[in-house]
């Protein structure tokens, strides 16, 4: 049975840097739609999550004459460009790239008004200070023979209370999932490009060749073996058939399933 370990809900957010016109002689145009996910997959030379760099102005125009649905790209687009590390990226002067990863002009110093913005208000969140605790109230006591030493009340800590950066380290998030059938491969340029599907969510990544022989080979070798894949969780997209998960940076370990052997009845 397929199985997925952990997957973080993306919440959607504002398009902050507003998506030139499009160059249909050289830009790809697909001809049927593709999923939510593959419009960051298919342009890898201008969308990169690790390292984002400012998007061609109306880039959402070039995505359309490419054969996406307006409703998938504003979508990606607007959970791409409103992420922090894309916010921190839209410098006065730096340069912004179309689909293709070519220079498509430079960022003014008024187009960094509003992300600087955003980024000023995550900021202030992430720093908000703690409600604090209602004082205990004390009953006064009458006529006390012996004077009692009052003790002071113990502060009630909150409900719930925001993260301060001291409470904040750095960490990484791994999906794993395991599998015990060989899928058909897309083979594109990267690799060998395949999907999972789960209870919760598609999961979908691209082997290298050297780690899809692992696969072809397990196939030949034994009747029965099951694959577990481990990999940096990227993108999360909702789809009219459910959840489309990301896997980068994907490994692969792949073991034999042995069946227990049944004791005749004597």
């Amino acid at each position: 049975m397929n199985q997925i370990k952990r997957m973080d809900d993306l919440k959607p957010s504002v398009l902050s840097d507003e998506p030139n016109e499009p160059n249909t002689d050289t830009i790809p145009v697909q001809t049927r739609l593709a999923p939510q996910l593959d419009i960051i997959a298919l342009y890898p030379a201008c969308f990169d999550l690790a390292r984002p760099r400012p998007l061609k102005l109306r880039i959402h125009k070039d995505l359309i004459a490419a054969g996406h649905k307006r409703s998938d790209i504003k979508h990606v687009l607007g959970r791409y460009c409103g992420r922090i590390r894309y916010l921190q990226s839209i410098q006065p002067g730096a340069v912004r790239v179309d689909l293709l990863g070519q220079p498509a002009g430079e960022v003014t110093e008024a187009e960094c008004d509003s992300p600087r913005a955003r980024l000023a208000l995550i900021s202030a969140q992430r720093l908000a200070i703690p409600l604090k605790p209602k004082p205990v109230k004390i009953k006064k006591i009458e006529k006390v023979k012996k004077p009692k030493a009052v003790q002071e009340p113990k502060p009630v800590p909150p409900l719930d209370a925001p993260l301060t950066p001291e409470s904040i380290v750095s960490g990484r998030l791994e999906l794993t999932v395991k599998f015990t059938e060989l899928p058909q491969p897309v083979i594109v340029k990267s690799g060998m490009k395949i999907g999972v599907q789960t209870d919760t969510a598609l999961v979908v990544t691209t082997l290298k060749p050297k780690v899809w022989k692992k696969l072809e080979k397990a196939q030949v070798d034994w009747t029965q073996w099951v694959a577990a894949m481990t990999g940096k969780l990227g993108a999360q997209v909702g789809s009219d058939a459910g959840t489309i998960v990301m896997l980068e940076e994907a490994s692969l370990q792949v073991f034999e399933k042995k069946v227990k052997a049944t004791v005749p009845d004597q």
